[in-house]
């Protein structure tokens, strides 16, 4: 990424190949994916907290093999599979080689290609945490918008996994396809709201504020998106808002729900290194699904 601004600005080229320090691994990359943050980065809208060096490197989800590996780093080898989560430095994951701390890693399971891995890492962890930031045991129900995008689904599959009951909030018209993710969906801009759930995930930003109206007073909202702020008068329902954290313990069990069948992120395009432009182009049309790169 040449400057901050529209897609136009990024090209490929040759930079170094970067070389792994104490406690790193260098990865070389088969296949990464785009996420929204990724768009918000290369606009500037967060240049004031998170500057990048320029010219960027961009991209957070990565799986490809171990090319080299920095001193104390003894739980990999070299030519592991293996996923990575890239820090938002400009030194990411849309390049053929790159290095990350070897806690950012974990081992890809065989079941699972590199391109499953790449769209597993930032959706599959946030999914996950987002659950257990709500304490939820079997038998819960939980109330989950965005349920048809790659965070929503991964919360809705852990929640499964657990024994607990999810339940879909979408538009209307998305009703029949989110009963086949979680089993019952609800229409989220039901007004006014039912306010019958004591635990709900919101990862939606259109819906946030249909979503709080659903919960209870006193119960309890995960939030990865920005809550508005006349969604919780009173502050009648306590709300946990997150951020992505990595964590490779959780990434291993994300890796191996994944591995079982029990998680399922589907890939909706891929494009090559080449086509980053049009990669991110196509996140911000809206997908079914994750943006995969693959780098060969």
């Amino acid at each position: 990424m040449k400057s901050y601004g529209d897609t136009d600005q990024f090209a490929l080229e040759d930079l170094p190949t970067p070389e792994p320090g104490a406690g790193e691994i260098l990865i070389n990359i088969k296949a990464s994916a785009v996420n929204p943050f990724d768009l918000i980065l290369r606009q500037g809208f967060m240049a004031q907290y998170i500057p990048l060096p320029l010219p960027a490197v961009l991209g957070g989800d990565a799986a490809g093999t171990v090319a080299a590996l920095g001193t104390g780093v003894t739980r990999f080898a070299i030519g592991d599979r293996v996923v990575a989560d890239f820090g938002a430095n400009g030194k990411g994951a849309h390049a053929e080689y790159g290095v990350v701390p070897a806690d950012s890693v974990a081992k890809l399971p065989a079941a699972l290609s590199f391109e499953q891995g790449a769209a597993l890492v930032k959706a599959g962890l946030t999914g996950r945490q987002t659950v257990d930031a709500l304490g939820i045991q079997a038998g819960d129900r939980v109330l989950v918008s965005g349920a048809l995008g790659a965070v929503g689904r991964a919360a809705i599959q852990y929640l499964k996994q657990l024994g607990a009951h999810p339940v879909a909030g979408v538009r209307p018209e998305r009703l029949d396809e989110a009963r086949g993710i979680a089993g019952n969906a609800l229409d989220i801009t039901l007004q006014p709201a039912i306010q019958s759930f004591d635990f709900a995930i919101s990862a939606a930003a259109p819906v946030a504020h249909n979503l709080i109206g659903h919960v209870r007073d006193g119960g309890q909202v995960a939030s990865i998106v920005p809550v508005p702020p006349d969604a919780n008068a009173g502050n009648r329902v306590s709300i946990h808002e997150l951020y992505h954290r990595t964590d490779a313990a959780t990434l291993d069990s994300v890796l191996e729900a994944a591995a079982r069948g029990l998680l399922v992120i589907p890939i909706s395009r891929t494009f090559t290194l080449a086509q980053i432009g049009a990669a991110q182009d196509a996140v911000a049309a809206g997908t079914n699904g994750k943006v995969v790169i693959r780098h060969d």
